[in-house]
């Protein structure tokens, strides 16, 4: 699985914050090291929030809820000291009651979110590396309830965006890249029809339709079994070409 240290070049004097990927949340400045989880799990908090801050309340309702606020804010206030004297920098400032992330932590997830929101997207000199950013889960070992509805939106918008690219690929011609993408995303999801066309299409162009046959009959096996039902017009047609 491709690791999230690629993309564009980041300021020399910023630490990036990782949160995407398999390796647990951590800091990557001339080193990359890994973070007590009750730090990760704060920073990766107010780095998901709009405007990368939140007030004190907000932060102790959401990482202990089962704690009385006064002793949450002992706790936050305990934690935002030690972030800030174990880090190379100044990552969290707080402001009375608002604590906000300093400009010079940045994150393999606002360059990911950038990549989406682009208005070219996935028409872009960046798309090799937004892609491997793009396979790479959210917050993996973080397990408290604030963060399941960021990963199931996470999860949505890459799945779609990967397809995307996998259809400007495959009409591009990059064949090999588009069966790599498609192969993933019928794992993924096993019974989405679109990803399964753009995996037998790619290998018709690649000049197997005998792979592409074999794939369209084990998909149609799975969606009789489990949904009792036969695939779409346009999958069985491509299909057919394949012989």
């Amino acid at each position: 699985m491709p690791s999230a240290t690629t993309g564009a070049a980041r300021d020399p004097g910023s630490v990036q914050l990782r949160l995407l990927g398999h390796d647990g949340v951590h800091l990557a400045d001339d080193e990359s090291y890994r973070l007590p989880p009750q730090t990760a799990e704060l920073l990766a908090y107010l780095e998901l929030r709009e405007g990368r801050a939140a007030r004190r309340p907000a932060i102790i309702r959401s990482l202990w809820p089962d704690k009385a606020e006064r002793l949450g804010r002992r706790r936050l206030s305990r934690l935002l000291w030690r972030v800030n004297q174990a880090a190379p920098r100044e990552l969290v400032i707080t402001e009375g009651e608002t604590v906000h992330i300093s400009d010079v932590l940045t994150s393999d997830w606002q360059q990911a979110h950038d990549a989406l929101t682009h208005p070219d997207w996935p028409h872009t000199p960046s798309l090799t590396n937004d892609l491997e950013l793009l396979r790479l889960p959210l917050l993996v070992d973080v397990h408290s309830p604030w963060i399941e509805e960021h990963q199931r939106t996470w999860d949505q918008r890459r799945f779609y965006a990967l397809r995307e690219a996998a259809e400007m690929l495959l009409s591009s011609e990059r064949l090999r890249e588009t069966v790599e993408i498609a192969e993933l995303l019928v794992t993924w999801e096993p019974l989405d029809e679109p990803s399964h066309l753009l995996l037998i299409r790619a290998h018709m162009k690649l000049g197997a339709p005998g792979r592409s046959t074999e794939l369209y009959q084990e998909f149609r096996r799975r969606l009789r079994k489990e949904l009792g039902v036969e695939p779409a017009f346009e999958l069985a047609q491509v299909a057919s070409l394949a012989g």
